[in-house]
């Protein structure tokens, strides 16, 4: 349903991964850890917003399998949210590449729109039809492509955590290390090279600080 607030309905900025998380933390009863994983999707993708026929990563689709996924584990940790959420990632290109596929598929419709605009003829609603073919053809993929990802994806990090699940309950990860490394996206919203020169030099600087503690 959120798949049809990109682009077929739009009714604000539904669409959003905050207003994701902040949902699926009112329906799970997990608040805290939906929002946390929504903050994430929010600032990696914070420069890509829908916009004539430019076509962002589809942030609903890895946000929503994430969430998901976390509430199916019973995942509050962040070392475990990060597994997830790398496994989720790709989904948003591939959600893109379907939605591209969906436009193509609805552009079939133009010629038999073009005819019935010259015929004139009262009565037919072929317009309508089309519109709602097109809204109903793009929620049934979309359920569809997120029902069958997060089954897959699943059985996946099932296995993995199942193997390596000890490493993963080793590592020292917290949820303001996710935000950072997140907020890339914000970063490269500035489109300023000043920006990416600043950024590159504090985290040489940074690395060299952590050299010289270790030696």
């Amino acid at each position: 349903m959120f798949s049809l607030f990109r682009f077929s309905i739009n009714p604000g900025l539904l669409e959003r991964p905050l207003v994701v998380g902040a949902l699926w933390g009112a329906v799970t009863g997990d608040v805290a850890t939906s929002l946390k994983i929504a903050v994430f999707f929010e600032l990696f993708w914070l420069d890509n917003i829908p916009a004539g026929t430019y076509i962002p990563p589809h942030i609903l689709a890895p946000t929503f399998a994430a969430l998901a996924l976390s509430t199916s584990f019973a995942f509050t940790e962040a070392r475990q949210a990060m597994v997830i959420i790398l496994a989720c990632l790709p989904l948003a290109r591939i959600g893109a590449w379907l939605e591209f596929s969906l436009r193509r598929w609805h552009n079939r419709g133009h010629n038999r729109l073009i005819n019935w605009a010259r015929r004139g003829k009262a009565g037919e609603e072929l317009p309508a039809r089309l519109v709602l073919q097109s809204i109903l053809r793009t929620f049934g993929t979309s359920w569809l492509f997120f029902w069958t990802s997060t089954m897959v994806l699943h059985y996946i990090l099932r296995i993995f955590f199942h193997k390596w699940g000890p490493l993963v309950a080793g590592v020292d990860m917290k949820w303001s290390f996710l935000w950072i490394a997140a907020s890339l996206g914000g970063l490269l919203a500035l489109r300023l090279r000043k920006a990416y020169a600043t950024f590159v030099f504090g985290v040489v600087l940074f690395g060299f600080i952590i050299l010289a503690g270790i030696v």
